[in-house]
């Protein structure tokens, strides 16, 4: 599914030249740069959130800037207007000062070839250039500058061992050279259960503040042995609501010390990865009612 805006993006972002990274930048630093620098370090989102998020941004334009400038460490929104557009961050103001609240900051590494790698954060950004455009200006922060780095081999090598990196796709695992260059749905392959499981958090598992890296990538690959998507009609709301209240009582049940992935720190159990102990059906009632997440999800 494209929404309007989405097709505004492709018009506004084609032909447009990235900017040069700034020449002095280093980890730690808190940089500006144009969305079309950022170089995705997953091949695979979950549109179905994607859609939740545009679909909310339609109806509530005030959320798409308060999502924005709370990206950028700045709290929130704090005034805009009719004439406000996210392409130009002159057009509206924030609570506070670019950094000021780091925490929600997305974040990128250097790689030897002084290309910017996103390494948190793909789904927002994403809606942001599927809406404003790849040109759009955004606020990262570095966490890791690998410039000394001789190879860009030796970079991906740093990459998977720091677990900076996700190479599994829905149709198989891929090298780092086949990821791709840009954001945005267009440029990037659905995955079915990262959807899924972003819809139960808080219902089927929690996320702890320190969570393993790709926490729902290792619940999704755990799903897809489980529960075949086939078993639901995940084009309709009913249908996708079966399938996430499914998937709730599945992370639930299964016994706290079952391994659902392997990683180079070791196994990752049901309880490392944050499973609760039931299905808080208070807030499942909440995600599938008339003004849900997942009504907005489906909304035309």
């Amino acid at each position: 599914m494209r929404t309007p805006w989405s097709i505004l993006a492709l018009l506004w972002s084609a032909g447009q030249a990235s900017a040069a990274l700034p020449a002095d930048i280093k980890a730690g630093d808190i940089v500006q740069v144009q969305l079309a620098q950022l170089h995705p370090t997953q091949a695979a989102i979950g549109y179905r959130q994607l859609d939740y998020k545009q679909h909310r941004y339609e109806a509530e334009p005030k959320k798409l800037f308060d999502d924005y400038c709370e990206s950028m460490g700045q709290k929130g929104v704090d005034k805009i207007d009719n004439k406000s557009r996210l392409s130009q961050p002159s057009s509206f103001s924030c609570k506070a000062p670019v950094g000021s609240e780091p925490g929600p900051m997305k974040t990128a590494v250097i790689a030897p070839d002084n290309v910017l790698y996103l390494t948190d954060g793909h789904h927002t950004f994403s809606n942001f250039a599927d809406i404003a455009g790849l040109n759009t200006p955004v606020q990262v922060r570095i966490t890791d500058d690998f410039r000394s780095l001789k190879t860009m081999s030796a970079f991906w090598q740093k990459m998977e061992t720091a677990h900076l990196v996700w190479l599994d796709t829905p149709a198989g695992k891929i090298k780092p050279d086949a990821l791709p260059k840009e954001l945005g749905r267009q440029h990037m392959q659905n995955d079915e259960y990262r959807s899924l499981v972003y819809f139960v958090r808080d219902i089927g598992f929690e996320k702890e503040q320190n969570p393993p890296p790709f926490l729902e990538f290792y619940w999704g690959k755990w799903l897809e042995t489980q529960l075949p998507l086939k078993n639901f009609d995940l084009n309709n709301r009913n249908g996708y609501a079966k399938a996430l209240e499914t998937i709730a009582e599945k992370m639930t049940s299964v016994p706290k010390d079952t391994v659902i992935a392997h990683s180079d720190s070791g196994p990752l159990t049901a309880d490392r990865l944050g499973a609760r102990k039931k299905v808080n059906e208070k807030k499942l009632e909440k995600l599938v009612s008339d003004n849900g997440k997942l009504t907005w999800a489906f909304a035309q």
